[in-house]
């Protein structure tokens, strides 16, 4: 589990880059409701690409990942919104 872990070290700093940034920008937007739905719409997009490229890159994808992928990203997004109400 260390090794595999050590070889994506990489991947695994981009998406924690992306998570932070993230959240910076949507506390910074905080009055602005349709900025921080722009936002999230781009998270959801930005962590569904990340899964998909980094599956891909290490030969390991298939259509359950796809799948876990885009349903955990939706189901963030939908989570995000609702606290945007």
């Amino acid at each position: 589990m260390k090794n595999e872990v050590r070889q994506h070290v990489r991947s695994y700093l981009a998406l924690g880059s992306i998570l932070l940034l993230f959240a910076a920008l949507f506390l910074w937007a905080w009055p602005n409701h349709d900025l921080q739905r722009l936002l999230i719409g781009c998270l959801m997009l930005c962590y569904f690409v990340w899964g998909v490229v980094t599956h891909t890159k290490n030969n390991v994808l298939t259509l359950h990942l796809v799948l876990e992928y885009l349903g955990v990203s939706l189901l963030a997004g939908v989570l995000l919104v609702l606290v945007t109400i």
